[in-house]
């Protein structure tokens, strides 16, 4: 992929994830209007989360099928590419109908055990029982869609993954607008299928139009499709071991006072908000690139891509940690001071974030990096990288939390995945016999100069906005938005006098554009 393409790419699946998260903070809000904080809501968040549980299968796939299909797309011919898609597509399938039916069967007994208090009120059994059931069909339109968005991202097609986010938000908000008074949670859990019956269909006009054609194939033989399931599995194991991290985390929170459980999500939601928006949309463009290099053995090219890849996260996630960190009060201020959310929990959420924050541009080049071993089919070195980073967060807090509190908490896993996504650059640096760290280093310290330079401005920014204005909801959005003003000129300044090259050439490119139009 043209640095031209990576770019627009890039800042089109950007915008698309943006307006994604737009809507669902809209979709949140109109939850939270319908149906409050009551055991319904929780009913609902319980069985939303346990499908997202589930997901990480589907997300294994998806990271193992794009390699594979991309070799078959540069090395075979159209046809035997079609059939190791439909092969993935009805073996699969197959699998999750299956899977599916026995979640449905035995949904009583998960409840029972994961939903112990909905079981003390047999009327709230019943409903939850019954939602959880609807909600696991939602696991078939996700399995396909896996796939289907995996072949799509091996031909540099990312808008249709990157717009479904949209697509289910929309029927969600129209239901809860319009159909929540006629049909309760029930009609929301039949839209929550609904919705991702929308994303898997957003992405088939494109997957037919690249040439795939469905056909019931099916060959439980096929090199290909075990070579993908031994793939899948380290991929599946890292993923699940994320969320165990913080499964952990939230089970030392509980033990420190009440509400931390609280504090500590709400500091985790705010310190990915830029992460998911910005280094996912670049691990989604530059992974198929990757994979594309690593078949054709263009050991070089990989590099030089894995390199814009990595030094474009450093580019927007080390300002974003700085602007957050400073701004934390104002923008914590702002989105949740209300009602039962006072100045004291402000206060709390507002430490936890501040040592998160360095949390968010380990995650972006992490996920660079995985997708760099991925690409090249390793998958145990993320996986065996996930286990250590577990093992560092408990160690560190053990012997932090009661000094530190929730602020430890966010503090240790800030340390274990810094010091977890060093190792893994050490270890794709010795696997390629190099990856120009010389460079990546030149880098950071120009974009960590800069995004000082941008800190110290906004900080006088925030501390004479809420000096002339106050830490209220008029001071905090002045002070948002004079600083994202403000703070944004200075770094792009400083970054274009400091010379960093990503930058420089974005610059250009809008140069020759706007000269060609």
């Amino acid at each position: 992929m043209s640095k031209d393409k990576f770019f627009k790419s890039s800042a089109i699946v950007m915008i698309l994830i943006i307006i994604g998260k737009v809507l669902a903070v809209v979709r949140d809000s109109l939850v939270a209007a319908k149906f409050g904080i009551t055991y319904i809501a929780d009913i609902y968040n319980f069985s939303i989360g346990m499908v997202y549980l589930l997901t990480t299968i589907s997300y294994g796939l998806t990271t193992t099928f794009i390699p594979l299909n991309t070799d078959h797309i540069k090395k075979y011919t159209k046809e035997k590419r079609n059939k190791f898609v439909n092969n993935v597509i009805n073996t699969y399938g197959i699998f999750t109908i299956i899977l599916t039916i026995i979640l449905i069967l035995l949904s009583k007994y998960i409840i029972i055990i994961f939903g112990n208090r909905f079981s003390n009120d047999t009327e709230v059994f019943n409903m939850s029982v019954t939602v959880i059931r609807i909600m696991f069909l939602s696991l078939i339109f996700i399995s396909l869609q896996s796939i289907v968005t995996g072949a799509l991202q091996c031909h540099n097609e990312f808008y249709e993954p990157a717009a479904m986010s949209i697509v289910s938000n929309i029927v969600f908000i129209v239901y809860l607008v319009f159909f929540t008074k006629s049909y309760g949670i029930y009609g929301f859990a039949v839209a929550t299928v609904i919705g991702f019956f929308a994303q898997f269909i957003i992405n088939v006009p494109k997957f037919k139009k690249l040439g795939y054609k469905y056909e019931f194939f099916i060959d439980f033989k096929d090199s290909e499709l075990k070579k993908m399931l031994i793939l899948m599995v380290p991929v599946i194991i890292s993923t699940s071991v994320i969320q165990l991290n913080n499964f952990i985390n939230r089970a030392f929170a509980v033990n420190i006072f009440e509400g931390a459980v609280a504090v500590l999500d709400l500091a985790n939601k705010l310190n990915t908000l830029a992460y998911e928006v910005f280094a996912i949309g670049i691990a989604m463009v530059i992974y198929p690139t990757l994979s594309q290099y690593a078949s054709g053995k263009n050991l070089k090219e990989y590099k030089e891509a894995l390199l814009k890849g990595i030094n474009t996260i450093l580019l927007i996630m080390i300002p974003a940690a700085f602007a957050i960190a400073i701004l934390r009060t104002p923008l914590i201020t702002l989105l949740f001071k209300r009602g039962m959310f006072d100045e004291k929990a402000v206060e709390l959420t507002s430490n936890a974030l501040l040592f998160f924050t360095p949390a968010m541009v380990a995650y972006g080049v992490r996920d660079i990096l995985n997708k760099a071993f991925y690409a090249v089919k390793d998958t145990k070195t993320p996986m065996i990288n996930s286990f250590l980073g577990i093992i560092i967060n408990i160690i560190i807090n053990i012997f932090i939390v009661k000094y530190m509190k929730v602020s430890g908490l966010t503090l240790a896993t800030s340390i274990s995945s810094i010091l977890t996504t060093i190792l893994m650059m050490i270890s794709l640096n010795k696997k390629l016999n190099g990856i120009n760290l010389r460079n990546m280093f030149i880098s950071f310290v120009k974009i960590l100069c800069s995004s000082i330079i941008m800190g110290i401005a906004i900080f006088f920014i925030n501390k004479n906005s809420m000096a002339l204005f106050g830490m209220n909801m008029k001071g905090s959005i002045i002070s948002l938005s004079i600083s994202f003003i403000l703070g944004s000129l200075v770094y792009f300044l400083s970054i274009y006098v400091l010379g960093i090259e990503e930058f420089t050439y974005f610059i250009n490119l809008l140069k020759s554009k706007i000269k060609i139009k």
